[in-house]
């Protein structure tokens, strides 16, 4: 039953990644990140690093991690879907 599940999970956890990273305008739009770190994503903090604390590199390496992250979701997927079955 689970290597049945395994085009599902996959396609769940890229849609999940997808609206993690898409929330920045919502959270930003809604609470501007607040009170304390209640709404806090991924893309807030960078945005918060780089832009309102000035530290430039760690905003650069929290944007490298989440596309890491992602594409640690993508590239299986793509590999799983896109191979030639016998």
């Amino acid at each position: 039953m689970l290597p049945a599940l395994r085009p599902v999970f996959f396609s769940t956890l890229m849609v999940l990644a997808h609206l993690s990273i898409k929330a920045f305008d919502l959270v930003m739009a809604l609470t501007a990140g607040g009170p304390g770190y209640a709404t806090d994503v991924p893309a807030t903090f960078m945005y918060a690093m780089s832009f309102s604390r000035g530290q430039i590199g760690l905003g650069a390496a929290s944007a490298t991690i989440m596309l890491a992250t992602v594409a640690a979701i993508v590239v299986p997927y793509l590999y799983s879907e896109l191979r030639k079955k016998p």
